[in-house]
């Protein structure tokens, strides 16, 4: 079996235990679905609206709505307050349609890789287990998280076998899972192709073959 890859630079160490709740806040590209009970010509249509790129939501008559950061929650409170400048007493509900904004990816030898909806803090063990099963060939003593950080990466090790306190880090937005193949040869061989079907960036790293 190749070497466990490590990090590309001593310049990270950001894995940590500390749940983060931040994770279940509103963002770009989440899809949300604004029902103005009685006026339906104000509502979004049944498929919802995007979050744009600012963190916006734009609706008719209130125009831009500042979402990004807010749980879904703050959120439908903030819309109720801008259609309340409009009209008297609006009886308004936010529906979170599709997150997008915040996901994983599980990629390896596991059933379904692609990417996790990550809406609350998750440990590494609950985010190889979301929705995931182990292939027959999967090493499930040697598990990776890896967090890329423009060309470099940082790299987390954990067993899912025996579980100890390695699989308690916290996952974050963009980071891989990766399950690997028992007794694999070469990490990047292994991984770099296991990217492209998702549109993920191939860092330096791994791209010239330091990892």
């Amino acid at each position: 079996t190749a070497p466990a890859p490590i990090s590309t630079s001593d310049r990270f160490d950001t894995f940590d235990t500390a749940p983060d709740w931040s994770v279940a806040s509103l963002g770009a590209g989440d899809v949300l679905r604004v029902t103005v009970h009685g006026h339906p010509e104000l509502s979004t249509p049944d498929g919802g609206s995007h979050v744009d790129e600012s963190g916006a939501l734009e609706l008719a008559v209130v125009g831009s709505v500042p979402v990004g950061g807010l749980t879904l929650r703050a959120a439908n409170e903030l819309v109720d307050e801008a259609f309340a400048k409009f009209m008297h007493e609006p009886d308004v509900t936010v529906d979170l349609v599709r997150r997008e904004s915040k996901q994983y990816f599980v990629l390896g030898q596991i059933r379904e890789p692609g990417p996790r909806v990550l809406d609350r803090p998750t440990t590494a063990l609950e985010a190889v287990a979301n929705g995931s099963f182990f292939l027959n060939a999967a090493d499930r003593r040697s598990i990776f998280i890896v967090r890329p950080h423009g060309d470099d990466l940082e790299v987390h090790q954990f067993n899912a076998e025996t579980p100890d306190p390695s699989g308690l880090v916290q996952v974050r937005p963009g980071d891989i899972v990766f399950v690997r193949r028992r007794g694999s040869q070469r990490f990047q061989e292994e991984f770099l192709p296991l990217l492209a079907p998702f549109n993920l960036a191939v860092p330096a790293a791994i791209a010239v073959g330091t990892l």
